[in-house]
């Protein structure tokens, strides 16, 4: 009995300390990478000017890639390979993997990657591109952890199963995300499903739980910003009110389904036009400079470039713009076109936050509650990650109706269709209408 009570307690201790020591390191960069583009939205707000070196921002993006290691454009991509790949060698130990990069267990992650993707996402920010931060987030979360993992290896001379190196990434992507919104459980839930929604790992669990709560509470003394949107008002939830939010849901999960095929659109188109990526980042950064120009040319307000966190508090009071989303969404497609660095759920959640609040005007449902539906459904449908959604929308908005939050995270993902904002995820199957057959 003893014997097994230690061969039991051993790994839990082992992996609890593993899981601290990451959050205490992931929390101050979670802090930094926040510093960082607060600072860059601060300088571009006093200079505007600097909105016109948009061009510019995007070819040195481009270079620093093209000099440092083109491969590192795809580290989201490496990190999701990672991870999948030890649950294929955990189900099947004598299988192969994926026909395409079928080594990529083998891969190291670059420790370039971590200082590149800080710099780059400061460029972003700084110039005004339609970016975010939590991909950039969760990539160098992940790093973190695959640093860990390697220095843990030379410690001990003791080579790692590619289980436990997928679980210091999860852990690490699972703290980060956690650290950016303050929200440690879905922080848990994004790190044990976003690689790979059909498998939840389970095994990483208790790390990636500890990794979270720790990067957490680390941010959080430092007084890291976070999104704090208003308080989503709760209402009674009767048969009527249901059928509303059914049709709501799915138009949400159409929209995800529009947003995720225009971004691998812009992708491939300007892939297409040119293979050179100096030429390809300058159209496209130049597109996005004349769009810039034109929304403020319409609207007075640069408002749409950067985080956008404004549009989301005005949409909670239902005093966005009705071209809100379609401007958000036309700058994000070509931000992302461009070659910017940033990530996909902030754009996404302003996009669904805005959307959600144009129904407030017809729909018998509070703005706040529509706004929250908006940007949390939509992002459900983006991400694949239901559950992880629902409980985002929680620990965000304080929401007090959580079935009512659960019905439309649940029902936008079912019609999301297969797309997803995570290129090698593996998607499970969701429904399909008819003319997508």
């Amino acid at each position: 009995m003893d014997h097994r009570r230690r061969h039991f307690s051993i790994p839990i201790l082992a992996w609890t300390v593993r899981a601290i020591l990451l959050g205490l390191l992931i929390g101050p960069v979670i802090s930094l990478l926040t510093f960082l583009v607060a600072m860059a939205g601060e300088i571009r707000t006093h200079h505007q000017w600097i909105l016109l070196l948009i061009p510019l921002g995007a070819l040195v993006t481009a270079l620093l890639y093209q000099k440092l290691g083109p491969y590192l454009k795809d580290g989201g991509s490496q990190v999701i390979d990672l991870i999948n790949q030890g649950i294929l060698d955990i189900a099947h130990p004598t299988s192969i993997g994926y026909e395409k990069d079928r080594d990529a267990h083998k891969q190291k992650i670059s420790t370039k990657m971590a200082p590149l993707l800080l710099l780059n996402t400061f460029i972003t920010h700084l110039v005004g591109a339609s970016g975010g931060k939590e991909g950039v987030g969760v990539q160098v979360g992940s790093s973190i952890g695959s640093y860990c993992s390697r220095l843990e290896t030379r410690f001990l001379h003791r080579p790692q199963s590619i289980q436990q190196k997928g679980i210091w990434l999860i852990s690490g992507a699972g703290a980060a995300f956690g650290a950016l919104f303050n929200a440690p459980i879905a922080g848990t839930l994004f790190g044990m499903q976003f690689s790979n929604p059909r498998v939840n790992r389970t095994d990483a669990l208790l790390p990636c739980l500890t990794a979270s709560f720790t990067a957490c509470m680390v941010s959080q003394a430092l007084h890291t910003h976070t999104l704090v949107p208003v308080r989503a008002e709760a209402f009674p939830l009767d048969f009527p009110t249901l059928l509303i939010l059914l049709a709501l849901s799915i138009l949400l999960g159409l929209a995800s389904r529009l947003f995720c095929h225009l971004i691998h659109l812009t992708k491939t188109l300007f892939s297409r036009i040119t293979a050179n990526p100096y030429k390809k980042a300058l159209l496209a950064s130049t597109l996005l400079l004349l769009a810039s120009l034109g929304i403020f040319a319409l609207t007075g307000s640069f408002a749409y470039n950067g985080l956008s966190l404004d549009l989301i508090i005005e949409a909670e009071y239902g005093t966005t713009s009705n071209f809100a989303p379609l401007f958000k969404l036309l700058l994000t497609a070509l931000t992302i076109g461009s070659g910017f660095v940033g990530g996909e759920v902030i754009p996404i959640l302003v996009i669904g936050a805005t959307s959600g609040a144009i129904f407030g005007q017809f729909l018998p449902i509070p703005v706040s509650a529509l706004s929250m539906f908006g940007a949390i459904g939509m992002l459900s449908g983006s991400t694949k990650l239901p559950l992880a959604c629902f409980v985002l929308g929680l620990e965000l908005y304080g929401f007090g109706n959580p079935t009512s939050l659960f019905f439309v995270c649940s029902v936008a993902y079912l019609f999301s269709g297969r797309l997803s904002i995570y290129e090698r995820q593996i998607v499970p199957v969701v429904i399909d209408p008819a003319w997508d057959v």
